[in-house]
């Protein structure tokens, strides 16, 4: 039998429509009534070109979710829809006799496994495909960019014979010819089939009519109601780059379009082509016409909010779409945190008892600058460029403050993908607790403590890549989030010559809704810090403190308290002299005497992270949409992993047996300024060994002694001036375990998602 001409038959209508069905009819057709029977099981066999997920995502019959199937909670039950089920069968046949297994047969089989329980299997003979002998396009002949028209179809020879295949191919072509010069180009697909033989001819015939360039581009722009206009005919024609004469593109007229959206500075733009009707017989320019109204050029954004580390804080954001009446963006923002606990804006520390112990929060963390951005410049190149001053914190490990700092950026966003390159230039310096320069930069001494935290000039250059592919940049429930750092500072960057880094993070999510009423979230993230030649060696002497690496915390791992996880120093609250005859004394009788400080382990301490320069963190976490009040609650349970190491000091290397697990619940409440997230996470395990300092009072010297338990630094007394020897100080202090259940414990609450 031959069929000449034809593209899918009765069969692709009638598959679209079964699908159509199939997918409205999950949702309501699969709930269990009386006498209903649940799908406990469902199975594929005899399905070699298509894998069995495949084939699920296009029948309506589908298994009760794992959870309930399980422990019989939670997630959803199914059973078995009468109607549909049939039409399940009919569905597979279609779907393959689309995909040229014209001799397909399918049948299937219920299996009773407890009452009111059953298992579906649909058997399947996929029989000989029809496969594709010869495949012709004609109608190229004369189009310049033939070869690249003809490149990567999805039509084959020597492949099944695919009417899906065949269909894609003819919108591939097409859109390449209106995409290069050829507007009414039509693609006219016909095949000659051989049942018996399962061979099949496939052809493609193509009217390509008059290639095209641009006529007159011509602008009507209407203000917004109650306003005058804003922006200038040159800044509107400079972003939609359509020239007259250009070869005409329909991808260049829906580029045009975005592109002009994107300024935010219009509510609506349509770009219009000049029908044919309209045009002069024999004419090779479409004359196009750009229509637009403007919208709001200010918007302002407020915001304000609590955090367990920022206490309260606030924002204020300001956008001018249109500065001095072209497409030039004006951004403005203005952030505070450490509200109540950070002075002159204190008194409240009663409500943010976390914040009230970091050593960093008695001063408000600020931040001012602004940001002017151009419209795409060169192959969609945005250009944008920042002044800015403000001062901030890592919890119980830095300060960062920059009287001044500027930032030039040139970004390429791609729909759900941007790329970006970066260099700034601040002025600043960064305060830390003595104990950790000296473990970390070995500053041990004031007047090296001194150096390293002078005022000094960094500069970054930094490249970066991100992908959004979620349904939700809030809070999405399926696809997946991917970024990509790499920065880098020294002298090849302007940077001053102690401060010189190369640092690469990459991080990862992704989302998945098994249900209708469960969502499982993942997430990774690895990082490293290198030295000039890339390398781990010495690493601790060229990172800034506020380039190392940091974990543990409300959106990290959650069983560690902020910056926790990983290398830390201590500053016990008071020690002991231990003479070498092991007599201990709380201080020292006489300069004759030898003796050594020892901390002692049964006092209280604080813990300064130092972060390291390699990092893993993983993060899986289930979402459950409430029963109860499921609008609003959400439930969470959660394992999080992860470790930090200061690989090339030490000996310390990486490794995957050094992971540190926390697992926990939480909630989250949707509220009218995002989500408030409640996390509880427990941690079993010790905090790591570490270097013991005693941080003497400025009053009675300001001297940093070590203290750790196994040190060997003979301490002496000289006219009254109590000395320490110089060394390293040993990693032996360890704080005791935790032995009640309850501080193991770790709490968040803030607003947001953890990732």
């Amino acid at each position: 039998m031959k069929s000449r001409g034809r593209r899918c038959g009765w069969a692709l209508p009638v598959a679209v429509l079964l699908a159509v069905t199939a997918g409205a009819s999950h949702a309501q057709d699969l709930s269990c009534g009386p006498g209903d029977q649940e799908v406990m099981r469902l199975a594929f066999e005899g399905n070699k070109a298509f894998a069995s997920a495949v084939l699920e995502n296009g029948i309506v019959t589908a298994p009760s979710t794992f959870l309930q199937r399980t422990i019989h909670w939670l997630g959803a039950r199914h059973c078995l829809n009468r109607k549909e089920f049939p039409l399940d069968r009919l569905r597979l046949i279609i779907w393959y006799r689309n995909h040229g297994y014209a001799s397909v047969t399918v049948d299937t089989i219920v299996t009773p496994l407890s009452p009111g329980q059953i298992g579906v299997r649909f058997s399947i003979h996929e029989g000989e495909p029809t496969i594709v002998d010869t495949l012709e396009i004609t109608g190229l002949d004369s189009v310049p960019e033939r070869a690249a028209i003809m490149k990567g179809l999805s039509a084959k020879a020597g492949r099944p014979f695919d009417k899906y295949a065949n269909d894609t191919t003819v919108l591939l072509i097409t859109q390449r010819l209106h995409n290069g010069g050829y507007p009414n180009a039509e693609v006219f697909p016909g095949y000659d089939t051989h049942p018996a033989a399962h061979r099949a001819n496939v052809s493609f015939a193509v009217t390509t009519g008059t290639r095209m360039r641009l006529g007159a581009v011509t602008l009507k722009v209407d203000p917004r109601p109650g306003a005058s206009r804003a922006v200038t005919d040159n800044a509107i024609r400079h972003v939609a780059q359509l020239n007259a004469g250009d070869l005409y593109s329909q991808a260049d007229l829906e580029r045009a379009k975005l592109a002009l959206y994107q300024t935010q500075a219009f509510s609506r733009v349509t770009v219009v082509p000049e029908p044919d009707s309209v045009r002069p017989k024999g004419s090779t320019t479409v004359p196009v016409s750009l229509l637009m109204t403007e919208g709001f050029m200010h918007e302002l954004k407020p915001s304000i909010g609590y955090g367990t580390l920022d206490c309260f804080r606030t924002s204020t954001d300001y956008t001018l779409y249109s500065l001095m009446g072209g497409a030039t963006r004006l951004d403005m923002h203005g952030k505070l945190s450490k509200i109540g606990v950070g002075s002159p804006l204190s008194g409240l520390e009663s409500l943010c008892p976390d914040a009230r112990k970091d050593l960093y929060s008695k001063n408000l963390n600020y931040f001012a600058g602004a940001t002017v951005s151009r419209p795409a410049i060169f192959k969609g190149v945005v250009p944008s460029f920042s002044l800015y001053s403000e001062r901030r914190s890592e919890f119980d490990a830095y300060l960062r403050t920059t009287p001044v700092g500027g930032n030039v950026t040139f970004a390429r966003p791609r729909g759900r993908l941007t790329e970006a390159f970066s260099y700034s230039v601040e002025y600043g310096r960064t305060e830390a607790q003595p104990a950790l320069l000296c473990a970390v930069f070995n500053a041990c001494e004031a007047t090296d403590r001194e150096f390293v935290q002078r005022l000094q000039r960094l500069a970054v250059a930094s490249v970066s890549m991100s992908n959004d592919a979620t349904d939700n940049p809030v809070n999405p429930t399926h696809g997946t989030v991917i970024r990509f750092e790499l920065r880098t500072a020294g002298a090849h960057t302007g940077s001053d010559p102690s401060l010189h880094f190369n640092k690469i993070l990459v991080d990862g999510a992704a989302y998945m809704q098994i249900t209708n009423d469960v969502v499982l979230a993942a997430r990774l993230r690895f990082g490293a810090v290198l030295g000039s030649s890339f390398g781990f060696n010495n690493s601790a002497a060229f990172i800034p403190q506020q380039e190392r690496l940091f974990a543990g915390g409300q959106t990290s791992v959650r069983g560690f308290q902020q910056n926790e996880l990983g290398p830390a120093v201590y500053i016990p609250t008071a020690f002991d002299t231990v003479q070498t005859d092991g007599i201990t004394h709380s201080d020292l009788k006489d300069s004759t005497q030898i003796a050594y400080f020892r901390a002692k382990n049964t006092v209280g301490q604080r813990t300064i992270p130092t972060g390291g320069n390699a990092l893993t963190v993983g993060m899986l976490e289930a979402r459950f949409r409430s029963p109860v009040l499921s609008d609003v609650l959400t439930w969470a349970l959660f394992v999080d992993a992860g470790a930090v190491w200061n690989v090339g000091k030490e000996g310390e290397g990486i490794s995957g047996s050094t992971l540190l697990w926390t697992p926990g619940f939480g909630a989250r409440f949707r509220t009218q300024v995002g989500v408030l997230r409640m996390d509880l996470a427990y941690n079993p395990y010790r905090r790591p060994p570490g270097a013991a300092y005693y941080d003497t009072p400025v009053a009675s010297g300001g001297a940093l002694f070590c203290v750790s338990p196994t040190n060997t630094l003979r301490v002496t007394s000289v006219n009254g001036v109590v000395q320490q020897a110089p060394g390293a100080c040993p990693v032996s202090f360890q704080p005791p375990l935790q032995t009640s259940w309850f501080r193991r414990l770790t709490f968040v609450l803030t607003l947001g998602e953890a990732f």
